[in-house]
């Protein structure tokens, strides 16, 4: 049911015979959403939309009973974790974080175009080894989220809390393909993955 707008009330049936899976939910939408800004490690809250997002996972979730609930340090998805799975005490990783687009974070995207034309060129000509001033490239976090996918041990079922660069590098990492790839992959707020890691890697994708 990828794309669906259904939720399933209850998850563990759906699962309960794949072994330990990693469920990746992302955040609910942010306050300010539709603005053209570089939003990376911007600490920007929920909007009341996304608290919905976040909430409505509530039911689906406390069926799985998770052994790790791992989350981003930025707010909007402590947050999400709060809401969606609210009784867990998760686990805050910074190498969850969003990209770190240093100076350019928060910043709306035609005064970057304006102000740092060179720069916004050179960004243009190699977008994944590109580093905004005192920021991140997307090799940069591609390396930073796979350590952390790398060292995560998988023995019960495990939730993450994360933001959609996370999800793109992790789909790279667990399905072997090249970072290049990374940005053709499109999330939405609040989209729950699960991931069986295994010999079969698949990524099952609810909305």
């Amino acid at each position: 049911m990828p794309g669906s707008n259904q939720l399933p009330a209850d998850l563990s049936g759906k699962f309960s015979d794949k072994g330990p899976l990693l469920f990746i939910l992302r955040h609910g939408q942010i306050e300010g959403h539709g603005t053209r800004r570089f939003i990376g490690c911007t600490d920007i809250p929920l909007d009341d939309t996304g608290r919905e997002q976040a909430r409505r996972w509530q039911v689906p979730l406390a069926a799985i009973r998770f052994k790790q609930v791992y989350t981003s340090a930025l707010t909007r998805c402590r947050e999400t974790a709060a809401l969606a799975y609210p009784d867990s005490a998760p686990i805050i990783d910074r190498r969850l974080n969003e990209i770190n687009l240093g100076d350019w974070d928060g910043q709306d995207f035609e005064h970057i175009k304006t102000n740092y034309p060179d720069l916004f060129e050179q960004r243009g000509r190699d977008i994944y080894g590109f580093r905004p001033p005192a920021g991140e490239s997307f090799k940069d976090l591609f390396q930073r989220a796979s350590l952390f996918f790398s060292e995560l041990s998988l023995s019960s079922h495990t939730l993450l809390v994360t933001h959609a660069g996370v999800i793109r590098a992790m789909r790279c990492f667990w399905a072997g393909e090249k970072m290049e790839t990374l940005l053709s992959f499109k999330t939405h707020y609040g989209q729950l993955f699960v991931l069986a890691v295994r010999s079969n890697n698949y990524l099952f994708s609810i909305r």
